[in-house]
């Protein structure tokens, strides 16, 4: 569909017609021009419609009554939007304060659009074009009497008019490398006893809006009233019944997921508080993501490796060191499902939803963190965090004392001796005596504490209090075996990512650091 256009019009004597009209219809009626002004405007063979008073009259409230019914159909359909597009909002709002995620609101919020028909036009697109540009249109198309020429070359035409007559048409016109269109709707009465009367229409007077239509109508037919008054509707009361019914069952919703996510946060406190060697907990971090845990009893161990153990370095002379409380390690590292359940993204070069998470910075890990702390599931007094150093080596050795726990390497590590240069499904190797894997090989882990020349000692230790380097242990698919040792210690910037760098989580309790 044509957009439309404003025409200017200038009434001529009918004696210059034969100089500028190449085919006028009627030269005893009145010669009208469309102007071209001082805009680069470029005219001719624009449409016409001619319309004698009492036919326009009659069209004119027909297009008063269209356009009433448009703008209070196009109100309601905005109320209506505005409630729908409100709830759908508070429904949002719910899901993201929840302390858990509610399956039921999401639901909800796909069939509250599809519910009827009434939701699906209010989705839909309002008609198109303006209100004004299809007013004009339909005057355009009405009344059948009315008179039909269209402009020369010059922009020029001639139509017998005996008395007041309207006059409708179309056009467009280039306004520097701008092409617009516009439309232009005037009356014109031939001055009593004057027969070459002349009207001039300048290039400002533009009819752009359904306002200035319905001003144009309403004079017509001496009718009062704004188009403004039409807009004032309110929301339609099936809309409001089905909003409201939504809105009780999302509440309920809400109420019975938070009554759920209680019992369960009691549930897993019960567990955690209950912690003891060889027992295991699930922590749903998200939907369809749920993370096992092992218990790591409070205990002494001499961290770091005997001066004969092969491969050792400097940085790795034993010392003494007294965990006070017992924690919870996650069973694995964390694999790309959970990450993605999280965060929505997996950065990870070796694809597979149960592979470890590679390619992730210390600091991406710390985000990952403080996601899952703040999703409401796990109980107060509890946090989860990146282990600390000594944490991660006396989860490890779980009570061994040697390079390796569990067993051989070939039994409990993904190293470049058997790796096929790639990472593996976590979990595939044989656990510790803790029911860890994979603390050797797979992927490097991420630890909490700044890499320092020597092994933090004491009660709880948590390292250097600053450094330029974040330690991962426990070695890669791509280390040869003495760097997949318990002790063995390495680190890099916070930012600094790797196809063979991942983490597992610590639970452990707000006490402890």
């Amino acid at each position: 569909m044509k957009h439309l256009f404003q025409i200017f019009f200038g009434l001529l004597a009918v004696a210059i017609l034969p100089a500028c009209s190449k085919k006028p219809v009627d030269v005893s009626g009145q010669v009208f021009v469309v102007t071209k002004g001082r805009e680069n405007i470029k005219m001719g063979g624009v449409e016409v419609r001619v319309i004698p008073d009492g036919e326009f009259r009659i069209m004119a409230k027909v297009t008063m009554l269209w356009m009433q019914d448009e703008v209070r159909a196009e109100a309601a359909r905005k109320a209506d939007s505005t409630l729908l597009t409100a709830f759908i909002n508070e429904v949002l709002a719910m899901e993201k304060a929840a302390p858990a995620l509610i399956s039921e609101l999401s639901v909800m919020r796909k069939m509250i659009v599809e519910e009827s028909s009434v939701f699906k036009s209010i989705l839909e697109p309002a008609l198109s074009g303006r209100l004004s540009l299809r007013g004009i249109k339909k005057l355009m198309s009405g009344g059948a009497s009315t008179l039909s020429v269209t402009t020369d070359a010059d922009g020029r035409f001639t139509v017998p008019t005996t008395g007041k007559t309207w006059f409708i048409a179309t056009g467009q016109r280039e306004v520097g490398k701008e092409t617009e269109e516009y439309l232009w709707v005037k009356s014109f009465e031939p001055q009593a006893g004057v027969p070459n009367s002349t009207l001039t229409i300048s290039n400002s007077a533009d009819l752009d809006s359904e306002d200035d239509l319905y001003s144009v109508l309403s004079g017509a037919i001496d009718a009062s009233g704004e188009l403004a008054e039409f807009r004032k509707v309110e929301v339609s009361e099936k809309l409001m019944s089905l909003v409201a019914r939504y809105r009780e069952a999302a509440v309920m919703a809400r109420a019975k997921a938070e009554k759920e996510a209680a019992e369960a946060r009691a549930k897993l406190a019960a567990e955690i508080g209950a912690g003891r060697i060889g027992a295991t907990i699930g922590v749903r971090l998200a939907e369809n993501a749920v993370m096992p845990f092992a218990f790591c009893p409070r205990g002494t161990f001499r961290m770091g490796s005997p001066s004969a153990e092969q491969g050792r370095s400097s940085g790795e002379k034993q010392v003494s060191v007294t965990l006070s409380e017992g924690f919870w390690m996650a069973k694995t590292e964390v694999t790309q499902a959970q990450w993605q359940a999280v965060m929505g993204t997996n950065p990870s070069i070796f694809k597979g939803i149960n592979r470890p998470i590679e390619k992730v910075s210390w600091a991406d890990a710390q985000e990952f963190i403080k996601r899952v702390n703040g999703s409401g599931v796990i109980p107060g007094g509890w946090k989860f965090a990146l282990p600390t150093e000594a944490q991660w080596e006396y989860a490890c050795r779980a009570g061994e004392a040697g390079p390796y726990s569990g067993g051989m390497i070939e039994q409990v590590a993904w190293y470049d001796g058997n790796s096929a240069g790639q990472t593996h499904d976590v979990g595939t190797k044989q656990a510790n005596a803790w029911g860890l894997h994979d603390m050797h090989g797979n992927v490097r882990e991420w630890c909490a504490d700044w890499l320092d020349d020597t092994l933090p000692v004491g009660t709880d230790p948590t390292g250097a209090s600053s450094g330029s380097f974040r330690v991962y242990r426990g070695g890669s698919w791509s280390f040869r075996a003495g760097s997949c040792r318990a002790a063995d210690r390495l680190g890099n910037t916070p930012g600094y990512r790797d196809y063979g760098l991942g983490f597992r989580l610590c639970l452990s309790s707000e006490t402890i650091r």
